[in-house]
């Protein structure tokens, strides 16, 4: 009897462990539309139903997904894809600076799609911001000082 829980545990088990194995290894490079160089920092995110993994840009352009730790995968699916390139923006007041058009960083909006069935290259192509579009101020306008509308002091 004891053998037989043993081999129903093992069967229960495997299914389980088998399931974690099946990531697929993404891989591939983000350059710009206009002239073909490589976004040289940023995030790639693979947005799915039930998952999500995310690449870093390296200076090359390049990056590896990864659901848990870098380069580990994905499992395979369709998925919405977003890449995010912008700095300041810290609690300086410094203007946020896009380095790729704003469209790219939302899922419903980027226009970027990845149907993963196997270990794959998957380059992406952004396009820069429309002149005037690069930064913006991280408040519209000064702090107002005192107690709120309504309120006296």
């Amino acid at each position: 009897m004891k053998h037989y829980l043993i081999l129903i545990f093992f069967v229960l088990l495997l299914p389980a462990v088998w399931g974690c194995g099946n990531k697929v290894q993404i891989r591939g490079k983000v350059t710009f539309e206009e002239d073909g160089s490589p976004l040289t920092f940023g995030t790639v995110k693979f947005v799915g139903e039930k998952t999500q993994a995310t690449g870093h840009i390296q200076k090359d352009g390049t990056y590896r997904l990864g659901e848990v730790k870098p380069g580990d995968g994905i499992m395979p699916g369709l998925y919405r894809v977003t890449v995010y390139a912008e700095s300041g923006g810290g609690s300086d007041s410094t203007p946020v600076t896009y380095h790729i058009d704003r469209k790219f960083k939302n899922p419903a909006t980027s226009g970027l799609t990845c149907e993963v069935k196997r270990r794959m290259t998957h380059d992406i192509i952004v396009t820069k911001p429309l002149p005037g579009e690069e930064t913006e101020r991280q408040f519209d306008q000064a702090p107002r000082v005192g107690p709120p509308p309504g309120m006296t002091q």
